[in-house]
């Protein structure tokens, strides 16, 4: 079943997604991603799929950790940007077109399965779960899926922080992220994030358990430390940026404040 929308192959196609992680909020975000998987992903080698894994950054880093990495993604530009990269790789990945809702692997065959952006393209509830109950279907006894989410709460955050709150049509856009989750990007501003669907954080675990899979932490990524006034000036000053990391982790699994984070994480087991 196709499950990608054309309005989002359209969008990753017109955008840099290979740069994005090194502009703005990427690199935070790119840094506290590999801390957080780093901490679920056996020490061993391990059977790795990345699926949603984009132009290859996340496979690259962890194939050269010595794991067997398989990236799956469904925008050509990816997937040819992200052959280019295994190729050029210290150690070698598999990159496969394809879904998170079909993936390639037979049952009980992975170590962790990885979902970067399918929990929030997805706008449907029901298409969320297929995605987990096919992780769930690849992965081996006790095998962990990491979950990636946008919070409901990111873009009025944004907003507000930027002055942008007052512009019609991002109010609007904002009144209904945090009234439904769904995310509708302003037809005026095209650059933002097409079609996604933001969650609560309850919301969010809800699914996972939904799939029976049992939920081992729920952690923010990029925590309150992107409220920092001078934030893009302080994450290249050493001692600050060490702060801020200090303070993301202190509040990282803190249910008060998790909605603040732009993305959370969930890593739940696969029961034996």
């Amino acid at each position: 079943m196709n499950t990608i929308a054309t309005e989002i192959k359209d969008f990753y196609t017109q955008s840099s997604e290979d740069l994005r992680l090194q502009t703005g909020l990427g690199p935070l975000e790119f840094e506290r991603n590999k801390e957080l998987i780093n901490r679920f992903i056996p020490k061993q080698k391990a059977i790795i799929a990345d699926v949603g894994g984009g132009t290859g950054h996340y496979a690259a880093w962890l194939s050269n950790m010595g794991h067997n990495v398989t990236l799956i993604e469904p925008v050509p530009k990816h997937i040819a940007l992200a052959k280019q990269r295994a190729k050029n790789n210290a150690n070698k990945f598999t990159v496969i077109a394809g879904e998170a809702s079909t993936l390639p692997f037979s049952d009980n065959s992975v170590d962790v399965v990885i979902l970067h952006g399918p929990l929030y393209h997805l706008q449907e509830e029901v298409a969320r779960l297929q995605v987990l109950q096919e992780a769930k279907r690849v992965l081996k006894d006790g095998g962990i899926v990491l979950g990636f989410a946008i919070s409901y709460t990111a873009s009025t955050v944004a907003a507000l922080s930027s002055g942008m709150f007052h512009e019609p049509a991002v109010f609007a856009m904002c009144q209904e992220e945090l009234a439904t989750g769904y995310h509708f990007p302003p037809e005026a501003f095209p650059g933002m994030l097409c079609n996604a669907y933001f969650h609560r954080p309850k919301d969010f675990r809800k699914e996972f358990e939904s799939a029976n899979l049992t939920v081992t932490a729920h952690l923010a990524v990029e925590g309150l430390a992107w409220l920092d006034k001078n934030f893009f000036e302080n994450w290249f000053i050493p001692k600050k940026k060490e702060q801020l990391l200090k303070l993301i982790q202190a509040t990282e699994s803190n249910e008060d404040t998790l909605a603040l984070s732009p993305h959370m994480m969930i890593a739940a087991k696969k029961s034996r």
